[in-house]
């Protein structure tokens, strides 16, 4: 199953076994509405730990959770750095149009005539736009990696059933 991270415990958070998660979702709210939490270490394929979800308040751009069996500092202090992930499966649907990095990573990046620009590694966002960083086959250029701004004119289509992202290719982008 793949995993999807949508928090991390920072602390503990009072005296009775809280915890405080940063988001890692634009849908932080989503929190409110769990039964369960998924616990997991940061380099762990499977949960490490499953809890039943007692309580969950968003506070100053965090997330406090109150989970079962965690009822001292202690255990909750126990928890900081672990993470907090969803199957994907869960994530919260997105408009048409609209992708989760994680769906992007491993496209392949193919251009209108129908030349291989290389694999998605990784998504940058900018603020502005973001930027698929792709990494080319030998030979195509000397650059270890290629910037495509995500920008209509540029990024024409994603098919995700195909694997691939159709690209415009501009001036520079190869350079």
């Amino acid at each position: 199953m793949k995993w999807v991270l949508i928090g991390e415990v920072a602390t503990s958070h009072g005296n009775r076994g809280e915890i405080k998660v940063i988001p890692h979702t634009d849908f932080p709210e989503r929190f409110l509405d769990m039964s369960e939490v998924r616990l997991f270490g940061k380099t762990d394929q499977e949960p490490r730990l499953v809890r039943r979800l007692e309580q969950a308040r968003l506070h100053k751009g965090a997330v406090i959770l109150k989970l079962e069996g965690v009822d001292s500092i202690d255990n909750a202090q126990a928890l900081r750095g672990m993470h907090i992930k969803v199957s994907t499966a869960e994530v919260v649907p997105l408009p048409e149009g609209s992708y989760y990095i994680f769906q992007l990573i491993g496209l392949e990046c193919v251009t209108t005539t129908g030349l291989s620009l290389g694999r998605i590694t990784e998504v940058l966002q900018t603020g502005a736009n973001d930027v698929y960083v792709v990494k080319p086959p030998p030979g195509l250029t000397d650059q270890a990696e290629i910037l495509i701004p995500v920008l209509p004119h540029v990024v024409l289509e994603v098919d995700l059933e195909r694997g691939q992202v159709l690209i415009e290719l501009i001036d520079g982008l190869l350079e």
